[in-house]
């Protein structure tokens, strides 16, 4: 059975996440021009299809049954933390599952979008482009990278998605609790839990707050709007579509304007914020690099509309409620 070409199946791993499902929202926009298949471990329920995907014998009989005409792959363990305290399971998920999937997809003559991460860098040469030679800095970058090469050796139709590791989506505030929108919980999102650190909801004489890392917060409806974008490009068959591609905002940031943006509009007071610019405090716990700015040229030369919604106006919009 062939994928129907007037009606496209995409299917989208990791479809609970943050990104998976604005990525799932945006190709459901389109109506009835795509049939929307995401997959899901936890706090999956339906439509959204719990898939353990590392168990490959149940993962290959449900694409082989799904018969999709595109694969993107957004599960993956996103956080540097807990990937350096889990290298196992994270090597796991990142780079044996990706090679499993390109595998399957390759057989399958299906395109595979894997959803990389600006961490691939070491942040000492923005802006990068993706031609631009891959140098982590910590496991995380590492096993995405790896996932990329995995993705490159096994399916000639991949396309590496890099994005920012910072990314966001809507919060309401009010008074000392959060009423979420498309966020579940504040974890979910590096950006989101600043601003439960604003708020100093722990009542904190002090909180160290990293002035260092330079980053740029890429609205997760924005991600998916041009995922979407782009599959459309890909089944058209109306441009070549290189193997590596960046999106990103260009509006940046670190930690500690982030906060003081989110004070400001929330009009509570920020001073118990103490500002760390040293390389050696900043987020001590694992080796960050400095600013990985992704080039958006290449994809504005396909014709992709690479815009953002602007960081501070999004906040506003969110935010504001919370001092009426």
């Amino acid at each position: 059975m062939a994928p129907d070409p007037n009606h496209p199946t995409v299917l989208v791993t990791g479809a609970t996440g943050l990104l998976g499902r604005e990525i799932v929202k945006k190709f459901q926009d389109y109506g009835s021009k795509w049939n929307v298949v995401g997959t899901g471990l936890s706090r999956s329920s339906p439509p959204t299809v719990f898939l353990d995907l590392t168990n490959s014998d149940q993962v290959a009989q449900f694409i082989r049954t799904t018969v999709p005409s595109i694969v993107i792959h957004s599960a993956a363990e996103r956080r540097p933390d807990v990937a350096a305290k889990n290298p196992e399971k994270v090597v796991e998920l990142n780079v044996m599952v990706t090679k499993f999937l390109a595998e399957l997809t390759a057989e399958m003559g299906i395109p595979f979008i894997y959803i990389s991460t600006d961490y691939v860098f070491d942040g000492t040469c923005p802006p990068y482009e993706p031609y631009d030679e891959p140098k982590p800095t910590n496991l995380y970058g590492i096993t995405k990278r790896n996932g990329e090469l995995e993705c490159l050796k096994h399916n000639k139709k991949s396309l590496i998605f890099r994005i920012p590791i910072k990314s966001f989506l809507a919060l309401n505030v009010y008074s000392n609790l959060c009423r979420y929108g498309e966020v579940e919980k504040t974890s979910e999102s590096a950006i989101n839990a600043l601003v439960d650190i604003t708020l100093n909801v722990n009542r904190e004489r002090e909180v160290e707050m990293d002035n260092w890392q330079i980053r740029y917060p890429t609205n997760t409806q924005d991600v998916g709007r041009v995922l979407r974008d782009l599959a459309d490009l890909i089944l058209s068959g109306k441009k070549e579509v290189p193997s590596i591609l960046h999106f990103s905002a260009t509006q940046k940031y670190t930690k500690y304007e982030i906060c003081r943006i989110l004070g400001e509009l929330l009009g509570v007071p920020t001073s118990h914020l103490k500002e760390v610019d040293a390389v050696s405090k900043a987020d001590s716990s694992v080796m960050r690099p400095h600013d990985c700015c992704l080039s958006n040229k290449r994809l504005m030369e396909l014709g992709i509309d690479s815009s953002t919604i602007d960081f501070v106006t999004w906040w506003k919009k969110y935010l504001l409620p919370a001092r009426r």
